[in-house]
């Protein structure tokens, strides 16, 4: 068993022609802090999104916790948090009104 709170394997994702993300793989350990770095439009931002269950993987899997995160799954989404760079919130509506809205979403 692996100490790993969080498996990246083979993670890829193409649009069209364009490959976004090729074959990354790393794992993290409980406690441990990684950083994501790379140049705009290295797939940064998407490999998040694929191991957030918001972005449909072309291969690769991700395991959260001995746990393989079916993308299809709301359950195993809902269980996932992403904050997104920018600010994604609706400001006429309350801070209980903008999570109710997002929440609806999963």
């Amino acid at each position: 068993m692996s100490d790993a709170i969080l498996e990246v394997d083979g993670l890829q994702k193409s649009f069209d022609d364009i490959h976004a993300v090729r074959a990354v793989s790393f794992h993290i350990n409980e406690g441990e802090t990684y950083g994501l770095l790379g140049p705009n439009g290295a797939g940064k931002t998407t490999s998040i999104s694929m191991i957030a269950g918001l972005l449909e993987r072309d291969a690769g899997t991700v395991t959260i916790d001995s746990r393989r995160i079916d993308v299809t799954s709301v359950d195993e989404k809902r269980a996932i948090g992403l904050v997104p760079q920018e600010l994604a919130i609706y400001p006429d509506l309350s801070a209980r009104e903008n999570l109710a809205f997002f929440a609806r979403l999963y």
